[in-house]
């Protein structure tokens, strides 16, 4: 079935997580039916026939009007390129009908992100007078030290850390590895967390992961936005786990770091991914400029 081969290439060609293959095979799946109810095939449908699914599709969406917003019909056309490119890969047609699509590119968001005080008033929360608690503050300093998505933390290996060298191999999307240095701070926790509190919190278990959880094997990336709420909660702060990711980028940034660094450290494949966080910068630019600039007075 065409659909089982595409989302098997996913995994094999693409490295696609399971997230990302059941979202690509959902609406896969919801085209190919639509295919099915109106007598027309993937093999030889063409753009205006595209152009007509998706105008179907704007108004067959999860919303309270049934419409679907402009993110998720962008999303729907990435995933038929992405479709109609194994298509092409299988030698099942030569041409393909996405090219004359509308880009329908929706406006960048700019991340989110807060101050270092305002990430510091979160990590102080934490009690780190017990095995747990000494974890959390440990993993959240490691997060915001190195830029971590919440999956890359909860993935971590404890023999990937290399005190000597302070730095920490992460496994990024796409299964891509990359070398992050840790700070200081991260770095001086993390020695305490592994020489002392992990073994306590193992007992004689063994695992792998270098983050666990009560029952002694690797937390969940689910319990590390469950700890960071309960934490931004008592500090009084609007984060969640990406945005001390992207807090990380932006102070980067604003302390001098090049962009090609960050987007190293960040480990996005596509530096105009990274250069988002330039426009953070701008605007705090211009913010610094309204209140120092004695014509604003």
């Amino acid at each position: 079935m065409i659909l089982d081969e595409y989302k098997q290439s996913l995994l094999i060609e693409k490295h696609a997580s399971s997230a990302t293959r059941d979202v690509y095979g959902r609406e896969i799946a919801c085209f190919l039916s639509y295919l099915e109810d109106n007598g027309l095939d993937y093999s030889t449908i063409g753009t205006p026939g595209l152009k007509e699914y998706l105008i179907w599709r704007s108004h067959n969406g999860s919303g309270d009007d049934g419409s679907l917003s402009p993110k998720t019909m962008s999303r729907v056309i990435t995933i038929l390129r992405s479709f109609f490119s194994y298509i092409q890969e299988e030698r099942i047609r030569d041409d393909d009908p996405t090219e004359l699509l509308p880009q329908n590119r929706e406006p960048k968001r700019l991340p989110d992100a807060i101050d270092y005080n305002a990430v510091q008033k979160i990590l102080d929360v934490i009690d780190t007078g017990t095995d747990l608690g000494y974890r959390d503050r440990t993993m959240f300093e490691l997060i915001y030290s190195c830029g971590l998505r919440a999956s890359e933390c909860a993935n971590l290996k404890v023999n990937r850390y290399y005190s000597t060298e302070k730095k920490i191999v992460v496994l990024g999307k796409g299964s891509k590895e990359r070398m992050i240095p840790v700070g200081d701070v991260a770095a001086s926790y993390l020695e305490t967390y592994i020489s002392s509190v992990r073994p306590r919190i193992l007992g004689k278990t063994k695992c792998a992961f270098l983050f666990v959880s009560q029952e002694r094997k690797g937390i969940t990336r689910q319990e590390i936005w469950h700890r960071l709420k309960k934490y931004c909660d008592l500090a009084g702060v609007d984060s969640k786990v990406h945005t001390l990711r992207h807090s990380f980028a932006t102070h980067l940034l604003q302390n001098g770091a090049d962009l090609r660094s960050v987007q190293e450290l960040l480990g996005h494949s596509d530096i105009r991914t990274t250069e988002i966080y330039t426009h953070v910068n701008t605007d705090d630019l211009f913010k610094a400029f309204e209140k120092a600039h004695p014509d604003e007075k």
